[in-house]
């Protein structure tokens, strides 16, 4: 019975033999790399990056609530998907039209450094490949516009404050691992109407009212463009006179004239041309559009009277039938005579229609 358990206790031997033998060679320790002693000035050179990060932080900050007037709210590093900070567009109280918030959110990624000099002129930001890659998947997936915001920090600028410039990080570009900046793209204060235009105002926009555009210009019939549009805008005009009281103004050849002029782009016109049965649903009183006055008026002497006229708009969500979902407005001018400073006759007829910010894309 011993004798058959020999081997296995030979086995168990030779095996924690081998395994002890080889031990020492397994925990060797590696050799340790040799220290860089630096110098006092070099430590006093060396970047600390994590006070940097604060400094371009605080200077955004600075612009977005202290002069803008507008919110901004900062990431945690924790939920930092792609994103530093969360602009809240506001407009000032002095609007009194516009004033609060706009419901606009900017999203923001903040980058303090990762130059050596200060930009003279535009420039380029390269990133690492892996993390662009995985950034332009997120900025393109947020509902807003995404931008960022390289701040130059002061100990460049050699001032006592830093620069920043910003670029909109859903233009693709020429190079998808670098960033473009521009030199007119600096964000400072006069920086803000930039903003509004890369909105859009989309957020005001959605909650306008919205009109389905069941009828098209027919654009199947002989004739050109122009032609076609004639007619319909004939049409148009005898409706409006049949019952006026129904309309907000009244539709003479003045706006024909006014979209057609010669100095006016020929996209331009192509565009209100294929609009005008659209604005014949616009100018109807059934569709609770309230006019908006958008210009100061302007008094003129004719004679024994004086002649005030200004401008209204009526806005609103159209669909079509055929084609995406545009934001149309129709331009109505005022007129009103006064004698001895008593209004004696008032009038509102149709002067232009368009398709607003036609040529941006919603974010």
């Amino acid at each position: 019975m011993a004798s058959g358990n020999l081997p296995p206790t030979r086995f168990v031997t030779s095996q924690l033999t081998t395994d002890s033998m080889s031990a020492p060679a397994a925990s060797a320790k590696k050799p340790r790399k040799k220290r860089i002693r630096r110098t006092v000035s070099q430590l006093r050179k060396q970047v600390d990056t994590n006070r940097q990060g604060q400094e371009g932080v605080a200077w955004v900050r600075w612009i977005v609530e202290g002069i803008w007037g507008c919110g901004l709210e900062v990431v945690s590093a924790n939920n930092d998907d792609g994103v530093d900070a969360i602009i809240l567009l506001k407009r000032r109280p002095a609007l009194r039209m516009y004033a609060g918030t706009t419901g606009d959110l900017i999203f923001v990624q903040i980058k303090t450094g990762y130059r050596q000099v200060v930009p003279t002129g535009d420039y380029d930001l390269p990133l690492d490949a892996e993390k662009m890659a995985a950034w332009r998947m997120r900025w393109a997936a947020y509902p807003g516009p995404a931008i960022m915001i390289n701040v130059i920090p002061r100990r460049l600028t050699q001032k006592p404050y830093p620069i920043a410039y910003w670029a909109d990080l859903k233009d693709p570009g020429t190079d998808p691992l670098k960033v473009h900046f521009k030199a007119a793209h600096e964000f400072n204060a006069n920086a803000k109407s930039d903003f509004y235009n890369l909105c859009l105002r989309w957020a005001e926009f959605r909650k306008l009212p919205a009109i389905r555009a069941e009828e098209d210009l027919p654009l199947l019939g002989k004739g050109s463009l122009r032609d076609v549009a004639k007619g319909v805008y004939k049409e148009i005009k005898q409706e409006v006179g049949k019952k006026p009281a129904d309309y907000h103004a009244a539709v003479t050849w003045q706006g024909w004239e006014h979209i057609t002029r010669l100095t006016r782009p020929a996209r331009t016109q192509q565009q209100s041309l294929l609009l005008l049965p659209v604005m014949a649903l616009m100018l109807r009183k059934q569709t609770k559009l309230e006019p908006i006055a958008v210009s100061r008026r302007e008094r003129k002497t004719i004679g024994k009277q004086e002649r005030y006229q200004w401008f209204t708009t009526l806005t609103a969500r159209v669909t079509f039938f055929a084609r995406h979902e545009a934001i149309v407005r129709v331009v109505l001018l005022n007129t009103e005579f006064r004698t001895n400073d008593q209004p004696t006759q008032t009038t509102a007829t149709f002067y232009s229609i368009y398709e607003v910010a036609r040529r941006k894309k919603s974010p």
